[in-house]
């Protein structure tokens, strides 16, 4: 078996890949390219059959025709255009990344809530004890304990990170298109899920109070809904003018759920306390919303540089900015590592896909 592997972040454990995908179907060759070159690739597709990326356009359905797996080394589908594949072609996706992602959600609003970084700087820089306990003029810092936590969407990840924020002691709502909670399978189903107060559809219909009712209320506002015609804007200046001005906003669903200028100028002025942003409005080398497309893997002498959006987020001091990193650790990487080669197991053996997506 032949694999054609086409992603930014599987690289890093390519030894464990290799070594299971062998296990898997003895004899297996794996080829990489951690970036999307379509010189290089279409030189390298005739003759594989499992492509694993998270793009595909028809200008690869020429170069597939030994093709009969497309494996998504992620959950989000966002670049594969499913209808360019071959007839008879499998597509499978994987996860395992909402720990992280909670992990991180976490992460950012602590050091937002409790000032970690003024204090870190003011004692790191001028030996300045910046706490109320030493200064009075300074605000008392909130914790989590009775804070509320509001989820726009609420699948994997929103139930992912609503744990943690549960066991401190929060209070949890959530919105979601159907208004429903469907229980998705989180790869660790023997988590007892703590209950929210309320949840509801967006846009209301159910009576509930919907997406305004959530952002007024809430201290720290999850976003990990998926993006959509309907969900882009979603957070406009009128809903961000909702918001408590001590808010935290989080966003790790797509960068277009707010709008950007209204988020930047919110919180330039001081209408809203801070955000904790993962995910963007651009990305380098002209990738989509959904991922860094174009964008290479090079080396530390060469690092990848592009804008994240139209406006200055460098000049925010109330904004934690990662690049869309929160779901890749090392444990993230080594579960989809299992998952893609118990497929690779599965396809040989003509048995059904773990995470078969339909076309």
């Amino acid at each position: 078996m032949r694999i054609v592997v086409i992603d930014p972040n599987l690289p890093a454990v390519a030894a464990e890949l290799e070594e299971a995908a062998r296990a898997a179907v003895p004899g297996t060759e794996v080829s990489w390219h951690p970036r999307f070159d379509k010189e290089a690739v279409a030189r390298d597709l005739p003759g594989a059959e499992v492509l694993v990326a998270s793009r595909y356009t028809a200008s690869l359905t020429p170069l597939s025709g030994s093709l009969r797996l497309l494996q998504c080394p992620a959950a989000g589908l966002d670049a594969i255009d499913t209808a360019a594949l071959p007839a008879g072609v499998l597509v499978a996706n994987t996860g395992h990344h909402e720990r992280s992602v909670a992990e991180h959600v976490l992460a950012g609003v602590v050091v937002l809530r409790r000032r970690l970084r003024e204090q870190d700087a003011a004692l790191r820089e001028r030996s300045e004890w910046a706490s109320s306990t030493f200064d009075s003029s300074l605000p008392l810092v909130g914790g989590l304990d009775g804070a509320r936590i509001g989820f726009v969407g609420f699948g994997a990840i929103g139930r992912a990170c609503w744990a943690p924020f549960a066991a401190l002691g929060a209070v949890g709502a959530a919105v979601t298109g159907s208004g429903s909670l469907a229980r998705p399978d989180l790869n660790w189903p023997d988590l007892n899920w703590p209950d929210l107060e309320w949840h509801g559809r967006t846009d209301g219909a159910d009576g509930r109070g919907g997406l305004d009712r959530l952002v007024a209320e809430s201290d720290v506002l999850v976003l990990s809904a998926p993006l959509t015609p309907a969900t882009t804007d979603l957070v406009d200046a009128r809903v961000l003018g909702l918001a408590p001005a001590d808010a935290v906003l989080v966003n790790v669903g797509r960068g277009p759920l707010v709008n950007e200028d209204a988020l930047f100028e919110a919180l330039a002025a001081g209408r809203l306390g801070g955000a904790v942003l993962d995910v963007w409005w651009t990305y380098p080398g002209g990738g989509a919303p959904g991922g860094s497309a174009g964008a290479a893997r090079p080396g530390r002498a060469d690092p990848v540089v592009g804008a994240p959006g139209r406006r200055d987020w460098g000049s925010l001091a109330n904004v934690v900015a990662s690049p869309h990193s929160s779901g890749i650790t090392r444990q993230t990487l080594l579960a989809r590592v299992a998952d893609i080669a118990e497929n690779l197991s599965r396809l040989e053996a003509g048995t059904p896909l773990l995470n078969a997506v339909g076309r």
